[in-house]
């Protein structure tokens, strides 16, 4: 696994980058989602431990598979670490804004429509108990989904869950 760490990266550019992701063709994935899996282990504000990222498959059945995962984590985020995953290289940036953007880039073969991508991670939690979402951008060639919708009641307009729902986590009191 390649690993590097960016400290130069702007919040302009990130902005910019976002920007022109929500304007290109975002795919939505039928009964597909980015998930945060904490393996049975609370989130503790101000501790560290292990999270898995879940992309459970490609963007969609005509399009050849995930060729990149983004994850962007805000300020209130006190460190983030990805662990090696076989076939992907990392980097993680710091954003100006604060948080960080962690890419992770197949190095081999696009993951085939069905075949879930587990990206495990060492977390140091924020400091106060809340409820901290992971924006995720999944790239495949000829799309992209971006799952960053929080999730609210159904409507007459609109489903629950959503159909890009952003992915959350609760961190609990230190007991």
């Amino acid at each position: 696994m390649k690993f590097k760490i960016v400290r130069t990266a702007t919040a302009a550019a990130s902005s910019i980058f976002l920007a022109g992701v929500l304007v290109a063709t975002v795919m939505p994935s039928a009964a597909g989602h980015a998930i945060i899996d904490l393996e049975g282990n609370d989130a503790v504000a101000g501790t560290t431990s292990v999270m898995k990222l879940e992309i459970q498959h490609g963007c969609s059945d005509s399009l050849p598979g995930v060729v990149e995962v983004q994850a962007f984590v805000g300020k209130p985020w006190r460190k983030i670490r990805p662990l090696a995953v076989a076939g992907w290289s990392t980097e993680v940036s710091v954003r100006k804004s604060g948080g960080y953007q962690i890419t992770w880039k197949n190095e081999g073969e696009p993951v085939a429509f069905g075949t879930p991508v587990f990206f495990p991670l060492k977390v140091s939690w924020p400091k106060k108990a809340g409820t901290y979402g992971m924006t995720v951008l999944q790239l495949c060639p000829g799309g992209s989904t971006l799952w960053n919708t929080e999730f609210t009641a159904a409507t007459a307009d609109a489903p629950s869950p959503p159909l890009t729902p952003l992915p959350e986590v609760q961190v609990k009191k230190p007991s």
